[in-house]
């Protein structure tokens, strides 16, 4: 019985003594999750639209009726390029200056003070395409209006967009008649003046 007594002894003097080599080690800290230090990028660069000249839209008051004049939009000239299939070459994008259409800013300003609501059909990376679709809507009878958007990652997006009208129901029955006219499903927005 005394042998039985002393191994159990010596076992927990064994288990004791590696408790106090292997406690130190397990409860020094190293083992806490560390604080994350965020590092929150500058804010990215936006295009340089100085060199670009806006004519002032002047309406007329007396005639009562204004008649809508298309805004000149400066032309991008782009080289003929060969593409093949193995190519990686990125092209640099050239902004183009974003002109709201005197229907959007009579609207704009004969409803200051109300929330005006925009449908926006497409976004696109290439600017020709974003062009080409206003200009389809437009010969469908759409009001419509691009914007450019630069994100976090400083690729530019064009963004296509049909209205602005005064009510989220009229929104709701413009992005019906688009998706009726060109078949593209749109996305009500609020209106953003810039």
């Amino acid at each position: 019985m005394e042998r039985k007594l002393q191994q159990r002894l010596v076992g927990i003097l064994v288990l004791a003594a590696f408790a106090l080599l292997v406690a130190p080690v397990l409860l020094d800290g190293e083992g806490r999750i560390p604080e994350k230090i965020t590092h929150i990028p500058p804010e990215p660069v936006r295009p340089d639209l100085s060199h670009i000249q806006t004519k002032p839209i002047v309406a007329d008051v007396a005639s009562g009726e204004a008649e809508p004049v298309e805004p000149e939009l400066p032309v991008e000239q782009s080289a003929p390029e060969a593409e093949t299939a193995g190519s990686n070459r990125v092209e640099p994008v050239v902004a183009a200056a974003t002109v709201t259409p005197p229907s959007v800013q009579q609207a704009v300003s004969s409803s200051v003070g109300t929330q005006l609501w925009s449908v926006q059909v497409a976004s696109f990376k290439d600017s020709a395409k974003a062009v080409a679709l206003k200009d389809r809507l437009r010969s469908e009878g759409f009001n419509t209006y691009v914007r450019e958007k630069l994100l976090s990652d400083d690729s530019l997006f064009t963004q296509v967009f049909v209205g602005p009208v005064e009510t989220k129901q009229e929104a709701d029955n413009l992005k019906a008649q688009v998706k009726a006219g060109v078949q593209l499903q749109g996305l009500v927005v609020r209106f953003r003046d810039r």
